[in-house]
């Protein structure tokens, strides 16, 4: 009896309940700052929560943007562009009752609309730096092109993954404690360490990470020692599960450099 409860009480801590049959809006607003000359985007989805058999669905539709500027190595502006290609589409995401993504209607078609995105942004100049940036894009999309089934799921189900926060509400306030955030680099994975606290501010949660380390960075002049500073925080509705906003900032200093910075804003509008 006591397991059973404990089992009921853990279903009930972990179920999502997204508001139902009526479009959401997520704006994500991106500012890069590269060697003193920063540049903006901004993209939105409109999402659509609905019940299916004991978990949901979720329709989300891409709404046209700024188109991708060709020849642009950044993987996040790579990602946007692959996205933008399937702007107007409705996709299919099937969700469990915790709102994990566990299927996506016509995979395979959506995941070649995805990499046809990307494609395009490939210079096609004979100049060396329009061949340096088509040489980048090409193995990019090498690696996106091996990806197995799972891993193409893991990557569309971003779209939505980002803005579910069951996990974060089971978990509930936490007291800040030492962590250690993985970040990437051009010559390999790298781990920053931080400190993160879930507190609760008025009526949400308020996920905070703060995380600095020294990674190997691709400099001007070849491979250089760098220093990465990351801030995220994330504000929480702990009736819904959903992530209301997100910002993360990201400052990468290499000597003899001016700072990298990144900054996204997700903003989650609800009916």
């Amino acid at each position: 009896m006591i397991a059973a409860l404990l089992l009921a009480a853990q279903a009930s801590a972990t179920s999502f309940a997204p508001p139902l049959d009526r479009p959401l809006h997520a704006v994500t607003e991106a500012t890069r700052t590269d060697a003193g000359v920063t540049r903006r985007f901004t993209s939105s989805r409109r999402i659509v929560f609905r019940r299916a058999g004991t978990g949901f669905r979720a329709e989300v539709t891409i709404e046209s943007g700024a188109p991708a500027t060709t020849g642009d190595d950044d993987p996040a502006a790579m990602f946007r562009a692959g996205f933008a290609r399937i702007a107007g589409q409705t996709i299919v995401l099937h969700l469990d009752p915790a709102g994990g993504v566990t299927a996506i209607d016509d995979q395979p078609a959506v995941w070649k609309a995805f990499l046809d995105g990307i494609t395009a942004l490939a210079p096609t100049g004979t100049g060396n730096l329009d061949r340096k940036r088509a040489g980048q894009v090409r193995a990019v999309l090498a690696a996106l092109a091996s990806m197995p089934p799972e891993r193409q799921r893991t990557t569309l189900a971003s779209l939505v993954a980002p803005l579910i926060a069951t996990d974060i509400v089971a978990a509930g306030e936490s007291p800040p404690r030492a962590v250690r955030v993985p970040a990437g680099s051009a010559f390999g994975a790298a781990h920053l360490d931080g400190i993160r606290a879930v507190r609760r501010v008025g009526s949400h949660l308020a996920v905070s990470v703060s995380a600095t380390g020294e990674v190997t960075m691709r400099g001007p002049e070849g491979p250089a020692a760098g220093r990465v500073t990351l801030e995220t925080l994330r504000q929480v509705d702990p009736v819904c599960g959903l992530v209301l906003e997100a910002r993360d900032a990201v400052r990468i200093e290499l000597a003899g450099a001016l700072p990298s910075i990144r900054l996204n804003v997700t903003t989650l509008r609800l009916p």
